[in-house]
């Protein structure tokens, strides 16, 4: 039951990372392309993004670390998981190593476009990782259309 309800959630919050994400992107292009200023209301969608990105990333390392059987089979033997099949590859390496990397790049832009000392420069900066990190993300999912791959909405 409990493996259950942390998947659905884990799946829900997907959504919230991507929507979030789009709001960055869409926001931080259109800043940097027409050079207007910074806002209150950008830092508060990136603080937005980044919440997403740690809730995401706590529910998958619970995920992870206590509740999934395949997580836990690949945790044995990494080196054994990366030859045992595209689905313990995926969701026992794969997956959660590319998506703390995602969030590790989320973070650092956020740093790195807070220290910008023109806004233009912060909206540069905030749309480049944030390609890096959707990219990134994108690459990760487990589409449904791939051998492994999940629904992209849980009831």
């Amino acid at each position: 039951m409990f493996l259950a309800v942390l998947l659905t959630l884990h799946s829900w919050t997907r959504w919230a990372v991507v929507a979030s994400l789009a709001v960055v992107l869409a926001r931080s292009v259109r800043g940097w392309a027409t050079g207007r200023p910074w806002t209150a209301s950008d830092g508060g969608v990136a603080r937005a993004w980044i919440g997403a990105m740690d809730l995401q990333l706590a529910l998958g390392f619970t995920l992870y670390f206590v509740s999934s059987p395949i997580a836990e089979i690949a945790r044995r033997d990494l080196r054994e998981a990366w030859g045992a099949g595209d689905a313990l590859r995926f969701f026992g390496v794969v997956h959660p190593a590319a998506m703390l990397v995602a969030v590790v790049i989320a973070h650092a832009t956020w740093t790195w476009a807070r220290r910008a000392e023109l806004d233009r420069a912060r909206f540069r900066r905030l749309a480049l990782g944030g390609l890096a990190t959707a990219l990134l993300v994108a690459l990760a999912i487990p589409w449904p259309s791939l051998s492994y791959g999940r629904p992209l909405v849980r009831p």
